[in-house]
């Protein structure tokens, strides 16, 4: 699949997976009795929230340029499969770990794997952004990183 995705493609994207990511964490906090898990999902949907926020400021970075519409719902369609797939299908490893209440340290390098699948997504497709727009996903993938940091150095506090 040939694609070059235009600067509000990645930023719509961006923000679908920080909504969807939000749902799926606060999702995971309802599915579990343990009160540290629940209080770490629910900080983790506020993240996700943020996330999304961050992402739709960046609008007015974006520079505009034409795409096929015929090859960019070929493209939506896999990158929707994709997100849904791999980030937010029922054997997604965070929401087992919440289901199974795993003790806190198990959570958060679950959350960290998760967020790390999150940043391989975005670097994936960063050959697919036009290169007039590629340092908005280059932004996102920075705020990516840093959650995941943030993460580790909370794991690492345990």
């Amino acid at each position: 699949m040939s694609i070059l995705l235009s600067g509000t493609d990645v930023i719509d994207l961006a923000v679908q997976l920080e909504t969807q990511g939000e749902a799926f964490y606060r999702q995971a906090g309802q599915n579990t009795a343990a009160p540290e898990a629940a209080a770490l999902f629910a900080e983790l949907a506020e993240e996700e929230a943020r996330h999304r926020e961050t992402f739709q400021g960046l609008s007015s970075a974006i520079r505009v340029t034409e795409i096929d519409p015929t090859t960019w719902e070929e493209a939506a369609g896999y990158i929707e499969a994709t997100i849904n797939r791999e980030f937010f299908g029922p054997d997604a490893p965070i929401l087992e770990a919440a289901a199974a209440g795993n003790d806190l340290p198990t959570l958060f390098r679950r959350a960290i794997a998760f967020e790390q699948q999150t940043l391989l997504f975005f670097y994936t497709l960063r050959d697919l952004v036009q290169p007039a727009n590629r340092h908005i996903i280059d932004r996102i993938i920075a705020e990516e990183k840093r959650h995941v940091f943030n993460l580790a150095a909370r794991l690492d506090q345990l």
